[in-house]
């Protein structure tokens, strides 16, 4: 059995194994979303632990959710490819969908870097962190129901 850890495979895998990957990186990714939720509630508050927390946060999830995201390019798109036409919509749909996270996160993270006290980047922490875990709920309801 392959055991994915969090770097792109060095050959193709399986459907389960792409499946097991992904959603162990998730459970990873949730608490550091929730953490930063709370992060964001407690510095919307008005009390950061830091100064420069929020900034932080905002740079850790674009870190994060980069490479997962390219993970999961590197584990899907050859499997979906397989699956003829359909299979290529999915991997062209998916990769759209990542530019534009990338995209987003990209420029809250040029903000953060730029201003990392901006009272209102911690409303958008909470809505990235908010945004970010919605999307994997609705990944994994494709990745636990439907074939990949």
């Amino acid at each position: 059995m392959v055991h994915l850890g969090w770097s792109r495979p060095s050959e193709p895998v399986n459907v389960d194994t792409a499946r097991r990957g992904i959603l162990a990186q998730h459970v990873q990714i949730r608490r550091l979303l929730h953490n930063a939720r709370d992060l964001a509630d407690v510095a919307l508050d008005g009390h950061p632990p830091s100064p420069d927390a929020v900034a932080s946060s905002i740079g850790d999830i674009r870190a994060t959710i980069e490479v997962h995201l390219t993970f999961e390019e590197s584990v899907l798109v050859p499997l979906w490819n397989l699956d003829g036409p359909q299979g290529e919509r999915r991997s062209t749909r998916m990769l759209d969908e990542h530019r534009r996270q990338r995209e987003l996160m990209a420029a809250l993270h040029r903000e953060a870097m730029a201003h990392p006290h901006l009272p209102i980047l911690s409303a958008k922490l909470a809505f990235l962190a908010t945004w970010l875990l919605a999307d994997m709920t609705e990944e994994e309801k494709t990745l636990t129901g439907d074939p990949l």
